[in-house]
């Protein structure tokens, strides 16, 4: 695919994000920056926030997205809002976990505080164009290698992010949207980003010709059905009736734990310890001997020294 000039460019430090309008066949390209990052994606119609993208409509076709999979908004409107161009076999996407929240790592994990999340993440984000936290919606998730068993059990945690550095996943918008790509809050405790934060870089380009001859094939099959309704025809109408994105200049966004601070600690590792590193890293549980080490110590921590989520049915 060939695309036009590079409009905006800009680097998403952990753990942050970005709303970005983008014009119908205008392009958005996710790059990790650095190595394995899972990424949260939020999308509304830039003219109508209301019209919010649905990955519970996205599921029908599969758990995963792939190359011309179509982003739609929610019923009843059901319009294809943005289209995956290009996305590297690396790159998971997942269509079934909820977006990370602050309450989740208080309650399941007994954490203290506030620790960064996908939520205020993305709330932070879109407060650059009059949205409020209540308008984040579930999320698109990429460079995510979550999974499930037959009996229907999430499996959020086990498998490492198989995502490496360059790897571009480009979506292109078949309306004027607000794409929200944000860096995952939960990436530090988790395999989602193999217990690390790392950046991601952002570009918009032009459309392309190329882009516009498939944006027209793809609307042409997706759109132009008697039951993709507009508010218009509601019965009841939506209470506002300013829907429009529209950006707020002053605003500065107030991410939590941003800019993310680290320090260095020490360990003294046997003769043995170095083996088992060894053969963490020969299983790929991790890239180096510090990555393993780290990864061995967060899953013993999550394990052992953590709430353990409980099935509600079970805890009466």
């Amino acid at each position: 695919m060939e695309y036009g000039n590079t409009l905006e460019s800009m680097r998403l430090e952990p753990v942050t994000g970005k709303a970005i309008p983008l014009k119908a066949g205008q392009t958005l390209h996710i790059t990790l920056a650095e190595g394995p990052q899972c990424v949260d994606f939020n999308c509304f119609n830039l003219h109508d926030y209301r019209e919010a993208m649905s990955v519970g409509h996205m599921r029908r076709t599969g758990f995963r997205a792939h190359r011309g999979s179509i982003i739609w908004s929610k019923p009843p409107r059901y319009n294809p809002m943005m289209v995956f161009l290009e996305k590297p076999d690396t790159c998971v996407t997942d269509l079934l976990a909820a977006r990370c929240h602050a309450t989740q790592f208080e309650k399941e994990r007994g954490y203290p505080g506030l620790h960064t999340n996908c939520q205020d993440t993305f709330a932070e984000a879109i407060g650059e164009y009059r949205l409020c936290p209540d308008d984040v919606h579930d999320s698109l998730n990429m460079w995510m290698n979550t999974g499930w068993d037959d009996a229907g059990n999430f499996i959020p945690n086990v498998r490492r992010n198989t995502g490496r550095k360059g790897d571009t996943v480009v979506l292109m918008a078949l309306m004027d949207v607000l794409a929200v790509p944000i860096v995952c809050g939960s990436g530090d405790v988790s395999n989602t980003s193999n217990f690390w934060f790392r950046p991601i870089d952002i570009a918009v380009r032009e459309a392309s010709d190329q882009g516009q001859a498939v944006m027209a094939r793809l609307l042409k099959r997706h759109t132009g059905f008697l039951n993709q309704r507009r508010p218009g025809q509601y019965r009841v109408p939506p209470r506002d009736d300013h829907r429009e994105c529209t950006c707020d200049p002053s605003y500065v966004p107030q991410f939590v734990n941003s800019p993310v601070k680290t320090r260095d600690l020490e360990f003294k590792l046997s003769a043995a310890d170095r083996e088992n590193l060894k053969r963490l890293i020969k299983m790929k549980q991790g890239d180096d001997e510090q990555d393993a080490f780290r990864a061995a110590v967060m899953t013993w921590y999550t394990r052992f020294k953590t709430r353990q989520i409980v099935p509600e049915s079970m805890d009466l």
